[in-house]
């Protein structure tokens, strides 16, 4: 992460008209609440990026989704974000939409089951007239196993 570029912290009331713009603009609805939302802010600490975590039942924590506004890909914004929730949650499940397949596989994420998604989180796909052009994956990263001393 370039520090100079961005810096990442929690989601304020503020933020909520970017963040429901970047949503929109890549075809989702507004987020229900800013809880476990933690954007990227720029130098003027206007967000350019975000992820949002849900955790099920049994607290393992879903992305749903993470966005980085398009004037920012390629600087390591969504990468951050994706790293930093790995280091507050450990594992990580999500459903892989449209082009974003090989980012995750990049960062080590592998295919899983369908079962293995928080049905909230998958609910977008089921019936979506796009899901054979978007291709949806489930996908997870087991948290790395801790060394023993």
């Amino acid at each position: 992460m370039n520090d100079a570029m961005f810096t990442l912290r929690a989601a304020r009331e503020s933020d909520r008209a970017l963040i429901d713009a970047y949503a929109y603009s890549e075809g989702m609805d507004h987020l229900p609440s800013l809880e476990r939302v933690t954007v990227a802010a720029n130098g003027q600490d206007e967000p350019v990026g975000f992820i949002r975590i849900a955790l099920n039942s049994q607290g393992v924590a879903h992305i749903n989704p993470v966005v980085v506004y398009r004037e920012w890909r390629g600087y390591g914004v969504g990468r951050a974000l994706v790293e930093d929730a790995e280091a507050h949650y450990g594992e990580l499940r999500l459903v892989s939409r449209g082009s974003s397949k090989p980012f995750y596989d990049a960062l080590g994420y592998e295919e899983c089951g369908w079962d293995m998604i928080e049905p909230g989180v998958s609910d977008d796909c089921d019936g979506c007239e796009l899901r054979a052009e978007c291709g949806p994956c489930p996908m997870r990263k087991p948290a790395a196993a801790k060394e023993r001393s």
